[in-house]
């Protein structure tokens, strides 16, 4: 039998090794195309969406528009990344680009309903209503620009929202110094539609949950009076006050419910932040609003918090629940929380109660901290912070907390990768085929040249 040449052997295992290689890549994109198998190697995982999105769109009874204002080739690709994975998640969602500048007829017809659209804007549409999603909304900024992604909590809550028709509404008390952007953010992102309120001009509350967030000037008793009538008509509460701040017609309001704050400031010797005992890593009290944190061992960070009393149930003709508990070895001083004094107040302390009536139904929270909600705070993954207050004001609002969800942003750290599914494989299959065919037909070519010497 006449030996097979040494060059012709060589040329076969080559145009084996490009046909495999080749075959691989287009069955890779196929598979991504009518799939939407891809793999996410950035380390903040940015395209993968979470269990909770996948809850909410396995729950969609009906179609879904998104609708994109933009060409599809101009949209950031981050952005239609993520878009894509959700038309995976279901069928019945579709997503549809809109070119504004091709198509003005559109853009009009909406911004007559009431949505002003404008460039990369998203707009979703379903059953029970429409949903708009500016995009400026979706990122996270700061001085140095884009830093943040919350897509996926505003996407998944509006196709909830556009899908039952369930809508919350919670409005922020304004003119007494209130610190209120890193709350609104969590709420609007959960779900709520937010507002202002101010009670000195005459403004009654209407919203599901009114918010009183950190103020450092005092109510007035007019403005405590009309908080007093939209409790006695149904109406929820949720204060934040933390140390440093007098506020005597506020604070004997909420004595009235049966919760009073303690002067001075609450240092943790142990359970605090590194470096700073003024920030506090509270324990849970026994709560519905709790259960999931304490079971997962999630933490939360408070900064400046008081400590608050809770008075008996036949006073106050509410029932009231520790929250949020600091351990025993926690004391309130008047002076830096480095270390403790002889005549300090030692622990363990309330920060964080809830007042309901004692046939059920929530009325009020307050937090002794309004450092709890700091922007820095909110937005760090180490903490559950901006979950657990979007928990804890859906649990006042009287709303089951699968209604909505609180879905932590992705932070956008170039630089960043994302590997398609035939990106992937073309990889794999160049270090796990392609490299050891090569070594083979070496070997091959080698063993053929050795025998015919």
């Amino acid at each position: 039998m006449k030996a097979v040449p040494q060059k012709t052997v060589f040329r076969l295992v080559m145009v084996l090794a490009v046909c495999v290689f080749i075959l691989a890549n287009l069955c890779a994109g196929r598979l991504t195309l009518f799939l939407g198998l891809s793999l996410d190697f950035t380390g903040e995982r940015l395209y993968a969406l979470s269990d909770a999105t996948k809850f909410a769109v396995s729950a969609l009874g009906a179609e879904t528009r998104i609708w994109v204002i933009n060409d599809e080739g101009a949209y950031p690709p981050v952005l239609r990344e993520i878009l894509r994975r959700y038309g995976f998640l279901s069928a019945k969602i579709s997503i549809r680009y809109v070119d504004p500048y091709a198509d003005p007829v559109f853009i009009d017809s909406y911004t007559m309903k009431g949505f002003p659209l404008k460039e990369s804007d998203l707009l979703v549409e379903g059953v029970e209503g429409i949903r708009h999603i500016p995009v400026e909304d979706v990122f996270i900024y700061d001085s140095g620009g884009a830093r943040g992604l919350r897509l996926e909590e505003k996407l998944t809550n509006a196709l909830v929202y556009v899908n039952t028709g369930l809508g919350f509404s919670a409005s922020f008390t304004v003119g007494h110094g209130e610190r209120t952007a890193p709350l609104e953010e969590a709420l609007s992102g959960g779900g709520f539609s937010v507002n202002s309120l101010a009670l000195a001009a005459g403004q009654a509350p209407a919203a599901d949950l009114v918010l009183i967030a950190g103020p450092e000037r005092d109510f007035l008793p007019e403005e405590t009076a009309v908080l007093d009538s939209y409790l006695a008509g149904g109406g929820r509460l949720m204060v934040f006050i933390g140390a440093g701040a007098r506020l005597p017609e506020l604070e004997t309001f909420l004595v009235s419910r049966g919760l009073s704050l303690l002067p001075g400031a609450v240092a943790e010797p142990l359970a605090h932040i590194p470096g700073n005992p003024a920030g506090l890593i509270p324990m849970y009290g026994m709560h519905e609003i709790n259960l999931d944190f304490a079971e997962r061992r999630y933490y939360l960070a408070m900064l400046g918090a008081r400590a608050i009393s809770l008075a008996d149930d036949e006073l106050s003709g509410l029932r009231t629940t520790r929250l949020l508990l600091s351990s025993r070895d926690a004391y309130i001083t008047d002076n830096s929380p480095s270390a403790q004094a002889s005549g300090d107040l030692a622990g363990p302390f309330v920060l964080a109660a809830a007042a309901e009536k004692p046939g059920g139904g929530p009325v009020l929270i307050l937090f002794g901290s309004g450092g709890i909600y700091a922007g820095d705070i909110m937005e760090t993954p180490a903490y559950a912070n901006r979950e657990y207050l979007a928990r804890a004001a859906l649990w006042l609002a009287g709303r089951d907390a699968q209604e909505t969800f609180s879905i932590p942003p992705k932070t956008l750290a170039p630089p960043s990768v994302n590997a398609g599914f035939g990106l992937t494989l073309a990889v794999l299959l160049v270090f796990a085929v392609l490299l050891p065919l090569a070594v083979l037909a070496a070997g091959a070519f080698t063993l053929l040249r050795r025998r015919r010497r």
